[in-house]
């Protein structure tokens, strides 16, 4: 069937706004009520033919303002709470109550917020786990059937209502946890001694199974459609482990996280900020859907342009312009950028530096690529 061609009123507002899966504020900065516009096909939709290897009627906006995205971070999981990141259905939760410092009933840790990177870490030279070969020692795997999933499913059927793909947020992954509970320095170690790497690989495998677990129980009282999951494999300047590394220590699990998400018919982001380009391959081979890097520290256009043979979907940064710039010069770098990616699989992003969110942009970059990527796709089967 023959696509609609692209109409102007699609950017008009159709008198409804997002009453859910939109955040008001983030990070200290106040967004506006999003209008739902007068899209041919949902943003959920579009999404879905993007995963499926086919084009989507538009290029999709992902970040933090006005994404095709609704970000999902429930209460129920403490690791939220201490990010000071709980994005749910129900009331404003009160970090201030917290006083920088939150203790998650996952694995009993405590963490430190940093409003300056917009998250929060464990304070290190005191690590939970203080030997790898006895963790069964020092902690254990969260108690799913201790969780209170009647709440959890009732308070968000509201925000879960959505024509936006709902993605549920977890902070924690396979590697991230284990610098969590171990320091950074020795779970570097640990994935390189051959001592430890026995007790690490019982470790992993234990944890993708609470977390495919936690992901199945989310899944079944509540209406998602992406999972994302917190792995930052690498720093400022590289990788903290060597690709084969990655593939000896992380893939597997990784992997069979991703393809119980797929089997589950959601997708899956992998994020992972730090310097990441030898770990593109690794990334592809998880299988993920998509990755937004960190675009200072990475050619997140030229990885997509390497890679378009992939199903990795890459989170390319949107032209920025300043606000004052002319609706001639918006329209010619949307133009322009429209061209340069849309033979590739790429999402358009506002992912910028933490300390440059509050910098003012052009937000009229955004509905642009819409309308040239739209023309750009519309002839499409």
């Amino acid at each position: 069937m023959a696509r609609p061609l692209f109409s102007p009123e699609e950017h008009n507002p159709t008198g409804r706004f997002y009453d859910s899966g939109t955040l008001t504020s983030f990070l200290g900065i106040e967004m506006p009520p999003e209008p739902v516009l007068n899209r041919p096909i949902s943003p959920k939709e579009n999404w879905r033919l993007l995963f499926d290897g086919k084009k989507p009627y538009w290029i999709p906006a992902c970040g933090v303002m006005t994404p095709d995205v609704n970000m999902f971070r429930p209460r129920i999981n403490g690791d939220n709470i201490a990010n000071h990141q709980v994005f749910d259905g129900g009331p404003p939760f009160p970090y201030k109550d917290n006083g920088g410092v939150a203790k998650s009933d996952w694995f009993d840790i405590e963490w430190q917020f940093d409003g300056d990177i917009g998250g929060a870490t464990v304070r290190p030279g005191n690590p939970k786990v203080t030997d790898i070969t006895r963790w069964e020692k020092y902690v254990q795997m969260p108690d799913l059937d201790s969780m209170d999933w009647k709440t959890c499913a009732e308070q968000n059927v509201k925000y879960l209502d959505t024509n936006k793909m709902s993605q549920l947020g977890i902070q924690c992954g396979l590697f991230e946890r284990l610098m969590a509970l171990m320091d950074v320095a020795e779970a570097c170690i640990a994935l390189c001694d051959e001592k430890q790497k026995p007790s690490v690989h019982r470790f992993l495998d234990q944890y993708a199974d609470f977390l495919i677990g936690y992901i199945g129980r989310m899944a079944d009282v509540c209406n998602i459609d992406c999972v994302l999951i917190h792995e930052d494999w690498a720093h400022q300047r590289g990788p903290f482990m060597s690709p084969d590394m990655a593939r000896e220590m992380l893939l597997p699990y990784s992997k069979r996280i991703v393809d119980y998400v797929h089997s589950r018919g959601m997708s899956y982001e992998i994020h992972c900020c730090g310097a990441c380009e030898l770990l593109v391959p690794v990334f592809i081979e998880t299988g993920a859907d998509i990755w937004f890097g960190q675009p200072r520290l990475n050619d997140m256009g030229g990885y997509a342009k390497k890679y378009k043979g992939s199903q990795l979907v890459f989170g390319v940064l949107a032209p920025e312009l300043k606000p004052d710039a002319s609706d001639e010069d918006v329209r010619i770098a949307a133009s322009e950028w429209v061209d340069e990616f849309k033979d590739c699989r790429v999402a358009c992003s506002n992912m910028r530096p933490f300390d440059e969110m509050d910098k003012p942009i052009n937000m009229g970059i955004f509905p642009a690529i819409y309308e040239f990527s739209r023309i750009a796709y519309q002839n499409e089967d």
